[in-house]
Order: structure tokens, then C-alpha cells, then sequence
């Protein structure tokens, strides 16, 4: 499989036909990679002076990291005349931090690479802080997003910040705004789950997909409504296996009506390949599904579900305690305690010698 998906990739993302138009990243991605590239990391580490601070040098390590993701898109950013090759560069911090902080190391990533996209979560400081960015022609992707009210939070964060670039001369003609809807993250939520127990409701792995569709639509007509120049994107996107072990993937298969983006992982990637050489390719879905009435109105029945369905079903008070955000937001914090450990480990293990420190390389047109 890995073979036959390295024939279909391009060799230069610049040439891509494909329609990959950038990469991700968060705490967990990133811990996973330096630790796929150890060696590497091991030895960036060792360049760097024993009396750093460990938030110090955990942050320098997580900067290197995001310089060498953005340089591979670099290609089709230049190509694309700054279209495509984004690469979102998530603030290790940013579920607790306050705004001030927010734009601080918002600001701090966006120097790293001309292609970097600040990814910042949707507290209620979060989008405070995604106004101050836009405002200073910054390219924003809000992640933690489980809500149309958080949804509608962030377009108007992203108006307000357009309109005071506008007025202080900024240039955000070539800046992007992306929504991250964490759509499988949705149903998976236990507290779902629990709230329909409460009410006796029983909520079928089915009823959880139209559940995360039906958020998926209102959302889509939040942002024609609006006339946004955001995007939404999908992530956490779940591939399900029916009784009869066939795979499909309701994300994938029910959205795209409205104009839509995708994160694939490379479980994604790889399902897609197999459906394609089973001769049952997987597109995008050219019209609107229509969610069944009483799955609906079931659905209507839990708490949970008004609170992501409907514009101003949370306030903004209470975005950062939707249960599906604490539960993101602790995979943030295993992620950056996963660096923490590489990081000791690397210091403590025999044979360490500091060396001369050097700063990391930024890549050409340093933002």
C-alpha cells in the first residue's frame, strides 16, 4: 500500500494534481514525529544550552519541528501565488492561555515560515485573539470547533478583524481563514452518549453520523448566510465497517455540497486507495442529504445536541467546557507532556555533551 501511494503522489507538491493543498499539525502530530525522527531531534537538542528553561527548550523543539513541515509545501505556496500550501502550526498552550498570550505565540509561529496558517482554539479568548491576528493580516485555522455557536463566533472574530485591518492599511488579500470541525469528535463524546441514556433515548452509532452531519449542514448555512471568505474544514474524520464488514466513510461520502476541505490522515488515505482498486472509488457528495425526520427529532430531545445544532446554544463562557473540547484539549496536554519526556530523556541518556547553541534556521521569506 505504501509503494502504490507513493506512485500517485506527485513529485513536487507544486505539480499537484491531486488536490493536497496543505498539512496540519498539533501537539500530538508533532510528538509522534520527533519521535518517528528521533536521531534528528536528539541532535537538534544537543545544540542547545544546558541552562535553558525546559518550556524554553521544549518550545525551540517544537518551532524546529514546524520549520521543517512548512518547508516541503513551500513549492506549491510559491506556485499557487500563496492559494495553496499552508501548513497550520498549532500553539502548543492554546487551550488555557489568554488572549494576549494567544497572539503573542500566534505571532511567534507565523515567523517561523511565510506558509505558516496560526491554528488556534475556539475559546472564547481564543477568538479574541483570532481577531487581533486577522487584524494584522495573520491566516487563521480554528481548531476545537464542535459548535455553530462557536462557529459563528469565529466568522464574526474574522469580520471584525478584516475591518480594522482595512482601517489601519493591512493587506489580508492573500490571507486564508479555515474552521476546523472535529466532526467524528462529536458523536464520539461519552457525555452524548450518557445524556441520551438519561432520557431514554437509545443513540445508535447511525444516529451519532446524522447527529455530526446534521451539525455539519447547519454550519454550511451559517457560512452562506454570512458570505465568509473562512472555509470549513473536516477533521477527525472516522471510516465505519457495516454488519457485513464493508467499509464507508459518512464524512467523506455526505459532505462537499457546499464547498468543503478535508483532513486525511493516512488511515484516510489508505481506505481511499482500497475502495479505488475495488473499483468503488469514494467522491464528495453533490447535493444536500437529507437528515430523516425522526432522527432528528430524537436528537433534538438530548441537550448535547441542541448545543452544537443552534446559534447560541453555548455561550461563549461555556466553549471551553463543551466536553468534546476538555477532551481535546487534554490530547494536547499528552502530546506536549510526550515532548517534555523525549526532551529529559535525551539529556539524561550517557554520553550527552551540550554544544555551542545556535538558533533554528527559518526558511526563506521569514514572515
Amino acid at each position: 500500500m505504501r509503494d502504490l501511494i507513493t506512485e500517485l503522489l506527485p513529485d513536487e507538491l507544486s505539480r499537484s494534481v491531486a488536490g493536497v493543498s496543505g498539512a496540519t499539525t498539533n501537539p500530538s502530530l508533532i510528538s509522534q514525529a520527533v519521535m518517528s525522527n528521533a536521531a534528528h531531534y536528539r541532535d537538534f537538542l544537543h545544540t542547545l544550552p544546558t541552562s535553558l528553561p525546559a518550556e524554553t527548550r521544549l518550545r525551540l523543539l517544537y518551532d524546529q519541528m514546524i520549520i521543517d513541515s512548512a518547508q516541503p509545501l513551500l513549492p506549491l505556496f510559491k506556485h499557487s501565488k500563496q492559494r495553496y500550501g499552508w501548513l497550520s502550526a498549532q500553539i502548543e498552550g492554546g487551550h488555557w492561555m489568554n488572549q494576549d498570550a494567544l497572539v503573542a505565540r500566534g505571532l511567534e509561529l507565523a515567523a517561523l515560515a511565510p506558509n505558516v496558517m496560526i491554528k488556534i482554539p475556539g475559546s472564547a479568548q481564543g477568538y479574541r485573539a483570532i481577531e487581533q491576528l486577522v487584524a494584522r493580516g495573520c491566516s487563521i485555522n480554528n481548531t476545537f470547533c464542535f459548535t455553530v455557536s462557536q462557529l459563528d463566533a469565529c466568522l464574526k472574530a474574522i469580520h471584525a478583524g478584516r475591518q480594522r485591518a482595512l482601517a489601519n492599511g493591512v493587506n489580508t488579500e492573500r490571507a486564508r481563514y479555515v474552521v476546523s470541525f472535529m466532526i467524528g469528535r462529536l458523536g464520539a463524546e461519552p457525555e452524548f452518549e450518557r445524556q441520551a441514556r438519561a432520557s431514554r433515548i437509545h443513540l445508535g452509532a447511525t444516529d451519532k453520523r446524522w447527529a455530526e452531519l446534521a451539525v455539519y449542514q447547519a454550519m454550511q448555512a451559517l457560512m452562506r448566510k454570512r458570505e465568509t471568505p473562512a472555509q470549513l474544514l473536516l477533521c477527525s474524520i472516522k471510516v465505519d465497517t457495516d454488519a457485513r464488514g464493508r467499509e464507508h466513510c459518512w464524512h467523506l461520502q455526505r459532505t462537499g455540497a457546499d464547498t468543503t476541505l478535508y483532513t486525511l490522515t493516512p488511515q484516510l488515505i489508505e481506505f481511499l486507495v482500497r475502495r479505488q482498486q475495488a473499483g468503488r472509488s469514494i467522491a464528495p457528495a453533490t447535493e444536500w442529504v437529507q437528515i430523516p425526520g425522526k432522527v432528528l427529532d430524537r436528537l433534538l430531545a438530548i441537550p448535547y445536541f441542541n448545543q452544537a445544532y443552534f446559534e447560541g446554544g453555548l455561550t461563549p463562557d461555556e466553549y471551553a467546557r463543551h466536553p468534546a473540547f476538555l477532551t481535546a484539549s487534554n490530547d494536547v496536554r499528552l502530546g506536549v507532556q510526550r515532548l517534555h519526556g523525549f526532551i529529559a530523556d535525551t539529556l539524561d541518556a550517557p554520553g550527552f555533551t551540550p554544544r555551542v547553541a545556535r538558533h533554528p534556521a527559518t526558511l526563506e521569506g521569514r514572515a
